[in-house]
């Protein structure tokens, strides 16, 4: 029978069994108390059965045990079986009674010797000595990333169970048959689980169902390894994508509160789904965002089933620096502050820059995130630019050696980013002339790496399309990398005010178009506001009706205000036209009294401090928040 066949065996099997056997499990939480009561520290906000994990693991179990023996891999398998085994009831045991992390952590190394015992390392062509140490150290980290992704509803299972399909495809397509069964088993269970542990969760699946789920996942990335012929390194990093999730939501956590000052251990509401609710986006939304990325994270791990080597490399350079975004952004904001219950139920924190964690971030430290970045989206542009024009080296020269001519030509351009100021500005606020800046600056730097090489190796070194596509690649990705975090925010304000208007507590309507508005606009926006919500503008000019703007709606002029508010279930109205508009604020606030809706006019006064503070009426006019 194919490989495929086997996997696809596993996963009904277990799947089937884990949808019959669950439903007891949550009886029998009830009925002996296993439930996971709320807490600070934890997100939910409801009494919720325990012990999910049992259904996981039975299921699985039986599937591993009818179908092993007959594909022939029973004791291949029976040795990793024995490692989530082993997991299972160190889990078991702390969802009832607690242990200390020093078992937990005795039992993963105990994992992770039976899954080397069956003949599997990281690293299919690494000497043992290199082998077994980022082995154990893989397994540990993978199963505790998987048991701290566990911290809402239905999280953990889908990133599990859409890691595992990635993973499972991987090893199927190099006939490995050990790993494809065991990945249907583990994403049979995994998925079939989702059904309950899908908001709003009927059952968590607990320590016992975690461990052995990120056990099972950090198995079969080691075990997919081998199956495939690929090029150096390609093994390596294709497993490594589809559980890309883990480890981002993991390093950002240990990095988040060692800034802090908080101990790494200990629980809390900092991860990366908490961080994505606090930037307005619904529970359902948050988890949903996070097995998108998965779900993105697998398929590039399975394009190296299909695209050259080199190709490849670039997809998972930028697709790092995309990660390294996504973290830096959410690792701004403050989730150290003290919680509340948030619109639907669930506890929820408040927002902010997170002051620990920009004090101990330095300006060295920033400039070398960003040197990193750079680096990596300069190598994945020039190995993505190879590929796509397939010149004999990555400047076109003949018998130039291609790491070294890549050496050259990313220290060309990180000079010339440096010298041109992209890691001296602050990019959160940048507009077009930073695009048109940076724009210039990789025109530059391709530029100076054509006279580089042609100093170093010759005019023939110089191969003037890939030089081009290699611009243009360098080029998005430098944008993406730089207004990233400014996308992500905009992004998040859109769904706010367009999905999620509900869960808002002021929807804001924003009077004019003009620059005071624009302003207006970029203050709740940059401000991270949460608790205003733009929905859209007004404004009397005709030509600028039915228009998009910042990606909200204009509608009509100062007299459909009261209608408008009605309409859109306004909570606020921001006037943002001037003084020499006074009328219109009158009119506009005489439509908002009679609607029943607050109004406000955006005017921020610069004041001198100290001696000449009482003298505020010479104050100049300042773009800031709403007043």
């Amino acid at each position: 029978m194919p490989v495929v066949a086997w996997a696809a065996a596993a996963a009904c099997l277990s799947g089937a069994a884990t949808l019959l056997l669950t439903p007891a499990m949550i009886k029998a939480a009830y009925t002996f108390d296993w439930v996971d009561y709320p807490q600070a520290d934890r997100w939910h906000a409801t009494p919720t059965a325990l012990m999910g994990g049992v259904a996981m693991y039975g299921a699985g179990a039986l599937a591993l045990l009818l179908l092993g023996p007959l594909a022939g891999v029973g004791t291949d398998v029976g040795l990793i079986g024995g490692g989530a085994t082993l997991l299972f009831a160190v889990g078991m045991v702390d969802d009832l009674w607690g242990v200390g992390p020093t078992t937990k952590l005795a039992a993963q190394v105990g994992a992770a010797v039976l899954l080397m015992a069956a003949g599997h390392g990281f690293g299919p062509e690494w000497p043992l000595w290199a082998s077994a140490p980022v082995t154990l150290v893989w397994v540990i980290g993978i199963t505790n990333a998987v048991n701290l992704l566990d911290n809402m509803d239905g999280l953990a299972a889908g990133i599990g169970g859409i890691a595992a399909v990635a993973l499972t495809a991987f090893a199927a397509a190099g006939g490995a048959l050990p790993a494809a069964l065991l990945g249907g088993t583990v994403g049979g269970a995994a998925l079939g689980f989702l059904w309950f542990n899908a908001k709003p969760a009927r059952i968590f699946m607990g320590d016992c169902g975690s461990l052995v789920l990120g056990y099972g996942v950090a198995a079969l990335a080691v075990m997919g390894q081998g199956a495939v012929a690929a090029g150096p390194g390609v093994a390596v990093l294709a497993p490594i994508c589809a559980l890309a999730v883990p480890i981002l939501d993991t390093t950002l956590v240990t990095v988040a509160r060692t800034q802090a000052g908080r101990p790494v251990t200990n629980g809390g509401q900092d991860h990366t789904s908490h961080r994505l609710v606090t930037l307005g986006l619904s529970e359902s939304a948050a988890v949903g965002t996070l097995h998108g990325m998965g779900a993105v994270a697998g398929g590039v791990g399975l394009t190296a089933l299909v695209v050259e080597p080199t190709l490849f490399y670039a997809a998972c350079a930028f697709g790092t620096v995309a990660l390294g975004v996504i973290g830096g952004s959410l690792g701004r904001l403050d989730v150290y502050r003290t919680a509340r219950v948030g619109g639907d139920g669930a506890p929820s924190v408040s927002m902010g820059p997170s002051s620990n964690a920009q004090a101990g971030q330095g300006r060295w430290q920033t400039v070398a995130a960003y040197l990193v970045g750079d680096g990596l989206l300069i190598g994945g542009a020039l190995a993505a630019a190879h590929a796509l024009v397939g010149s004999g080296g990555l400047a076109g020269g003949e018998g130039v050696p291609i790491v070294e001519e890549a050496l050259l030509v990313g220290a060309i351009q990180l000079v010339v980013l440096y010298a041109m100021g992209l890691y001296r500005r602050l990019w959160r606020h940048a507009g077009t002339p930073g695009i048109a800046r940076i724009v210039g600056t990789i025109l530059l730097a391709q530029a100076a790496t054509a006279g580089g090489l042609a100093l170093v190796y010759g005019l023939g070194a110089v191969s003037a399309p890939l030089l081009m596509v290699d611009g243009v690649i360098l080029t998005l990705g430098v944008l993406g990398s730089r207004l990233g975090r400014r996308g992500l925010q905009r992004g998040a304000s859109l769904y706010r005010s367009r999905v999620a208007p509900a869960e808002s507590t002021s929807n804001v309507l924003l009077y004019g178009t003009g620059e005071r508005g624009m302003l207006a606009l970029r203050a709740l926006r940059d401000a991270e506001e949460t608790d205003r919500v733009p929905v859209g503008f007004v404004d009397p000019d005709p030509s600028k009706q039915n228009q998009v703007v910042q990606g909200l709606p204009v509608f009509g002029g100062a007299g459909a205000c009261a209608d408008l508010c009605r309409e859109h279930d306004i909570d606020e109205v921001i006037v943002a036209v001037g003084d020499a508009a006074a009328d219109r604020e009158q009119a506009v606030a005489r439509q908002c009294a009679e609607a029943g809706v607050a109004c406000h006019s955006f005017d921020v006064q610069m004041k001198p401090l100290g001696a000449g503070r009482e003298d505020s009426t010479h104050g100049e006019p300042m773009p800031g928040p709403p007043a």
